[in-house]
């Protein structure tokens, strides 16, 4: 999302300037080499360095935060500080609710922040805003996503996104509003048999811990919403590919030790993933 968002805004004629930031600066250049601008600087930046961070949002007109979602917090508290507007991906529930709480240090700071603007949450936000505002009242939300990616790839696993924020969805338990309370459920469960339109077609969508589920009772609580849920359906591969590894523990935080060096199992996953070549192909997701 990251990418593509910056490749946008290069086509902007009123945008005179986008920066890459990223951690991983060599990864940050390759993104900037196929995006051939020269409105694109690249910077690295670790955003748990409070003050390098608050240096390089100074002077922005907006931030995108495109990051992994448990750093979001440390991003929107720079930009409060040098009254810049801010923009994430989604907080998965828990992040996006702690940035909610944040409310009256944003507005007294004079700027917009807005959670969740990738896909899901985002154009799920816009759709659901749309429907709600055709309606007198509103009873229930029930968000449904089919996924499906033919992209072309040798790679044992593709992951349609970060690994490690799917690693989440798939191990933390997914959250259903229901009557103003949050009910937690097991993860992958829910299982539930859609059609959705083609590519995806016929699918089976679970409980997923998703930040629609935080936002909607709040923005729509005015027309008396008393249920919302979100449920993903993953392509089969993928969902077997995964869940396989996780029931093996490679969906773990807690270090294990292997030759006696402690490792994270979830990790060790993550940068197998990453070191898997980048296929330069046009994603078709």
């Amino acid at each position: 999302m990251g990418r593509v968002t910056a490749r946008t805004l290069t086509e902007y004629e009123d945008i005179d300037q986008v920066t890459i930031a990223d951690y991983n600066v060599e990864r940050a250049h390759e993104v900037a080499a196929t995006l051939n601008s020269s409105k694109i600087q690249v910077k690295q930046i670790d955003v748990n360095d409070a003050d390098r961070l608050a240096s390089l949002v100074r002077g922005a007109d907006v931030v995108l935060s495109a990051v992994e979602y448990v750093f979001n917090q440390p991003i929107l508290k720079a930009c409060i500080q040098e009254k810049v507007h801010y923009a994430d991906l989604g907080g998965l529930f828990h992040m996006t609710r702690k940035l909610m709480d944040m409310g009256p240090q944003v507005e007294a700071a004079g700027i917009t922040a807005i959670l969740g603007m990738g896909g899901t949450p985002g154009v799920t936000n816009l759709l659901a805003r749309a429907a709600v505002d055709k309606l007198d009242r509103v009873d229930s939300i029930k968000v449904h996503l089919g996924c499906s990616d033919d992209t072309p790839s040798t790679a044992p696993l593709v992951a349609p996104y970060s690994i490690r924020t799917i690693l989440d969805e798939f191990t933390r338990s997914p959250q259903v509003f229901q009557e103003g309370t949050w009910y937690p459920q097991q993860p992958l469960t829910g299982q539930e048999e859609l059609i959705f339109p083609l590519p995806v077609g016929r699918a089976t969508a679970i409980y997923s811990l998703h930040s629609e589920c935080a936002t909607f009772p709040v923005s729509f609580r005015d027309k008396g919403i008393s249920h919302v849920s979100f449920k993903i359906a993953f392509p089969s591969d993928f969902l077997t590919k995964l869940k396989f590894l996780v029931d093996i523990g490679f969906g773990s935080e807690e270090p294990i030790s292997v030759r006696g060096v402690k490792v994270s199992p979830r990790e060790v996953l993550a940068r197998l993933l990453e070191m898997t070549p980048v296929e330069d192909v046009e994603p078709r997701d």
